[in-house]
């Protein structure tokens, strides 16, 4: 048995754990890494495992930072499902559309601001390099729909014929929906086959609603293996909250 850890160790974001037992290679969490912007985003565009020999994800709960990278996985020949809380699964569509949204949105926002940054300067005064507020407006007018939405398709067009790199978003609210198709909730403490010979089972973490502690179970060259991964614990005593499983 192997487990290789991919993000949330010595950081705060980007859960993403491997375990490999046998011929199965378990994704435990594939969370998105948050922070400053460029540093986050390259961190995000490369997957560090290949897709293909993941045999299944277990998810610990919905939150972004171990769940945001899913619908990456999803479009990239993933094909095994997403293992998580029926109501993990619930809170992933509220979350994952939203993300591919805001995704989407930030990707044409620095497009728009890219283009319009390049048009100050071919258009700027030749001995202040400043621009009129009426040419301003010319240009603000031309690249928003309405006076407010980015105009994608003149952004995009304007791009290609100034040779600029269009920023793509990291996954679109389509990807979303795809990877959605993925998933399969189980209630707790129901044991759910993950792989040959191995099972997981949830149990109320007192994190967030649909929360886990998940207990894998399986066995390797004759011997029982346990493995025992909490995700984020929660508090005791909080209201709507159940408090962390202790007894499994």
């Amino acid at each position: 048995m192997q487990i290789t850890s991919y993000g949330g160790v010595r950081e705060v974001t980007g859960s993403m754990h491997l375990l490999s037992i046998n011929s199965d290679k378990i994704l435990l969490d594939c969370g998105m890494f948050q922070g400053r912007r460029k540093e986050s985003a390259e961190k995000n565009r490369i997957f560090p495992i290949d897709p293909r020999i993941i045999t299944n994800v277990v998810l610990s709960h919905a939150h972004i930072d171990h769940s945001g990278r899913i619908p990456v996985l999803a479009k990239k020949d993933f094909r095994g499902r997403i293992i998580c809380t029926r109501v993990t699964a619930d809170a992933c569509e509220y979350l994952l559309l939203d993300g591919g949204h805001i995704q989407e949105s930030d990707a044409q926002y620095l497009n728009y601001k890219a283009v319009r940054s390049l048009l100050h300067k071919l258009r700027g005064s030749r001995k202040t390099g400043k621009l009129s507020k009426s040419e301003d407006n010319k240009i603000q007018k031309m690249l928003k729909k309405g006076g407010r939405r980015p105009d994608s398709a003149t952004i995009s067009r304007l791009m290609a014929e100034h040779d600029m790199d269009e920023i793509k978003p990291l996954y679109t609210i389509k990807d979303a929906e795809d990877a959605l198709e993925l998933f399969d909730g189980v209630p707790y403490r129901h044991p759910v086959t993950i792989g040959k010979n191995m099972t997981a089972t949830f149990y109320d973490a007192g994190h967030i609603l649909g929360s886990a502690i998940t207990l894998i179970q399986g066995r390797e060259n004759g011997r029982k293996v346990n493995v025992c991964y909490t995700g984020d614990l929660g508090r005791f005593g909080k209201p709507i909250l159940e408090d962390p499983t202790l007894q499994f």
